[in-house]
């Protein structure tokens, strides 16, 4: 009876996480190319590029008002229900009860980008045309489908990889991305010691990928071609007295043609994540043939102006 008492007792504590966890202010990060001031309520900022911005939590719509030189623009950013609101769930939404009127459930928009020239609201600097971009991307979740020379089709999910890469802009929402990437299907999703006793499958791939993007917003779509080098390695590790082995070990390996199909959203200034669907059709070693596979990865990457 104490158990199931304390049980529920932990429910109520638990419950209304916005109204617990939330600071009665949330912060904006804003950017500006130029020196903007930034007017909220009766707080004066001045934006040189940079700058996070603190500002109440409330059901009404916030009104930024941005001044450069004899400029003059206002920005509306609606209210909308914060993640420790939508945590609630986890205390069999009896948290929201709790949350409903208190204005601690509410946040804004994260990031806003000053910009003059257009009527839209902005999270971030719009891309130019002639602007180089550098990728450094980690495709953690893989999925992996491979059919090596005379053996049976392989499948597997597993984690790790990494891609490099240089993004170019031809137009201001268009561009040419060239990448080279890394993949496994490790099971372990987070660096740790591990210990492998009898037969292992491990599926790999590296690949490099030449894509034409289209930026719409705050996404963007991508497809190209790519190059690939597709591995299945049966190893057998003699440990913790296994049973023995079924066959010998072996590593077998092909190249491949392909697609490349991509898909990004833009979470922060350089971060963003996405699904990449890279099939392969044409294998050209170790022989020619006409040999479907593909991966599937979740990715997540960070990219960075190197010439704007």
């Amino acid at each position: 009876m104490m158990r199931a008492i304390s049980y529920i007792l932990a429910i109520f504590l638990l419950s209304s996480c916005a109204s617990i966890m939330n600071q009665p202010t949330t912060k904006i990060k804003i950017y500006s190319d130029n020196s903007t001031e930034i007017v909220v309520g009766n707080n004066t900022y001045k934006i040189e590029h940079e700058e996070k911005v603190h500002v109440k939590r409330q059901k009404d719509s916030l009104i930024l008002i941005a001044k450069q030189d004899s400029l003059t623009k206002t920005f509306i950013l609606k209210p909308k229900n914060s993640f420790n609101y939508y945590a609630n769930v986890l205390s069999y939404g009896l948290g929201f009860i709790w949350d409903s009127k208190s204005e601690k459930r509410y946040t804004y928009q994260g990031n806003l980008y000053i910009d003059f020239s257009s009527q839209n609201l902005r999270k971030f600097k719009p891309n130019k045309k002639g602007q180089i971009d550098i990728q450094f991307s980690l495709p953690h979740i893989n999925s992996l489908y491979l059919r090596p020379l005379n053996e049976s089709s392989k499948a597997n999910i597993g984690f790790w990889g990494i891609t490099g890469g240089l993004e170019y802009y031809y137009k201001d929402n268009k561009s040419l991305g060239l990448s080279i990437s890394a993949v496994s299907d490790f099971f372990v999703p987070f660096p740790a010691a591990v210990d492998i006793s009898g037969e292992y499958e491990l599926m790999s791939s590296t690949y490099i990928s030449l894509t034409d993007n289209l930026k719409i917003r705050d996404f963007s779509i991508g497809y190209g071609i790519n190059y690939s080098k597709n591995n299945w390695d049966l190893r057998y590790y003699d440990a913790f007295d296994p049973a023995p082995p079924s066959r010998e070990p072996v590593f077998k390996s092909s190249q491949s043609f392909g697609l490349t199909l991509n898909s990004y959203y833009r979470l922060g200034k350089h971060f963003n994540i996405g699904v990449i669907y890279r099939p392969t059709f044409l294998r050209v070693k170790p022989s020619t043939e006409f040999v479907y596979e593909h991966l599937i990865s979740v990715d997540f990457a960070w990219k960075w102006k190197i010439k704007k």
